[in-house]
């Protein structure tokens, strides 16, 4: 393709922005439009031609002192994170949105969701309260018939959140990528939205491009009962690397 020759020929140590690649594809396609260039740009991470490193910075090369996992909410995700903490300023909560699984994903999402993950005893009063701020589909812990019948795009989902999960100290409401990486194995919700047929390379690109914490990931995961699966697919790629070593 003729945007990967392009990409392919800028310098691996240049970081560059998400507008300033648009530019650089545009100097040689003036016909490249902006919506194609949101789906070239999952495809370019996708494939490893380019990674994240850090918020609305991107380079050839994965710098490993610098992977740092940041999650790129969408503006109705911030919207609503906004809300939440204006109304409910104690609470503790996480937000998930599907569109954050689209750099690990073959098959990309092309339609969001968003699960708020919030302290039990607070998720009734949010629903009602979202119920009237928010303009769109608003679901209280859905079983799967419910979820199926009533989800639209961009629908929020709110669910119990489970304590002492992984916890960013600078955005404390943002996912970890270890919360990330058993959620999706443990979060019924977010299950719904992917293939699990994908689960191997969620898992692989994730260890690949990240600094993980392992310790904090196991221990959560072992909170959500998650930790044998985990480790099993933690396995299979470890054993995959020694057989590469080998050859």
């Amino acid at each position: 393709m003729w945007y990967e020759d392009v990409i392919k020929r800028l310098p691996e140590d240049l970081v560059f922005t998400r507008k300033e690649l648009y530019i650089k594809l545009q100097e040689h396609n003036r016909e490249f439009s902006y919506n194609s260039y949101k789906w070239i740009l999952a495809e370019l991470i996708s494939k490893g031609l380019i990674y994240r490193r850090g918020y609305d910075a991107y380079s050839r090369k994965l710098s490993k002192v610098g992977a740092v996992y940041t999650p790129l909410y969408s503006e109705k995700a911030k919207k609503l994170q906004q809300l939440i903490e204006e109304e409910y300023p104690l609470a503790e909560f996480c937000i998930f949105e599907a569109f954050l699984l689209n750099e690990f994903l073959n098959h990309q999402i092309a339609n969001n969701t968003i699960v708020i993950q919030i302290e039990k005893e607070i998720g009734g009063f949010l629903f009602d309260f979202l119920e009237e701020e928010y303009v769109g589909r608003v679901l209280y812990k859905p079983k799967e018939d419910m979820f199926q019948r009533y989800w639209c795009e961009d629908c929020v989902v709110i669910v119990d959140k489970v304590s002492e999960a992984p916890k960013d100290k600078q955005n404390p409401y943002g996912m970890t990528l270890e919360k990330l990486l058993v959620d999706i194995f443990a979060e019924s919700i977010i299950r719904y939205l992917f293939s699990p047929s994908e689960y191997p390379l969620i898992v692989e690109t994730a260890m690949e491009r990240y600094l993980i914490d392992e310790k904090k990931m196991m221990r959560y995961a072992r909170r959500r009962n998650a930790a044998e699966k985990l480790k099993n697919y933690m396995k299979s790629k470890g054993e995959e690397d020694a057989y590469e070593r080998k050859l």
